[in-house]
């Protein structure tokens, strides 16, 4: 869903959508594909761009559609470099990564929903991993963004269903915002939420919170299972092994659970 507004504000946020819509897409855009998408008049399409592309953050093709530059990667670079909890947590998905022979996911909040800031592969294996970073984990098909969802407020939940739903994914992906509830307050107790064929039939990954001093999420450590047929030893070798390494960043940022009793 596209908020859309009026006035000097509002035309600031209508230019943040174009920019996100077009990050979100690998083709380039026209005028009238954008105004469509957007629901707003081509001749405002048309002066957002103009501003967006002088200033550098979007360019055209041959076929004059638009696509989103290069340049916004300084401002996810910047904020990135600003994420001490990258660099302080790094160290344990290096291990998990190794321990499982998978690639590991650092993710943190965001809108309810989980955003991956960091991805780390096992010693040996080489794989562009930085078209994974910035990408969202819906909060019903997703292993981390159960978990950024079973910590969120009920107020922010609910808002968030209101305004963007359950979309449905597989027929095993979670759409009754009742029994969603019901698998995050699991999620809380056991401290690990599992995602299994719900976005994509045959997939299976693993995700587990990592706290802060003051008992707040601060981030999500998550990975995916091997494909194919999964054995019961398989399954409890990664869940303990994600939770265990969730629960070491946990006490390197200084969380203490006897603490906040």
């Amino acid at each position: 869903m596209i908020s859309k507004g009026i006035g000097m504000n509002n035309t600031l946020q209508n230019g943040m959508n174009v920019l996100e819509f077009l990050s979100g897409s690998t083709e380039a855009h026209s005028v009238k594909e954008l105004s469509d998408r957007m629901e707003l008049p081509k001749s405002h399409i048309c002066r957002l761009l103009k501003t967006l592309k002088e200033i550098g953050y979007v360019e055209q093709n041959d076929e004059r559609k638009y696509f989103i530059s290069l340049k916004v990667l300084r401002l996810s670079n910047g904020c990135l470099r600003r994420m001490g909890v990258r660099t302080r947590l790094r160290p344990f998905l290096h291990k998990l990564a190794n321990e499982l022979g998978r690639e590991i996911y650092l993710q943190v909040p965001h809108d309810c929903q989980a955003m991956v800031v960091d991805v780390v592969s096992p010693e040996g294996v080489k794989r562009d991993l930085g078209l994974e970073i910035g990408s969202v984990n819906p909060i019903n098909y997703t292993a981390g963004g159960k978990v950024c969802a079973a910590y969120s407020s009920p107020k922010e939940l609910e808002a968030h269903v209101k305004k963007y739903g359950l979309k449905k994914m597989t027929d095993k992906t979670i759409t009754d915002f009742r029994k969603l509830k019901e698998e995050l307050e699991k999620i809380k107790k056991e401290k690990l939420a599992v995602m299994d064929s719900e976005r994509s039939p045959g997939v299976a990954a693993l995700a587990s919170p990592v706290f802060d001093c003051n008992g707040t999420l601060a981030a999500v450590i998550g990975t995916m299972l091997p494909e194919g047929k999964r054995t019961e030893e398989v399954w409890s070798k990664f869940k303990k092994s994600v939770y265990d390494a969730a629960e070491s960043a946990s006490f390197a940022l200084g969380y203490a659970p006897y603490k906040m009793r």
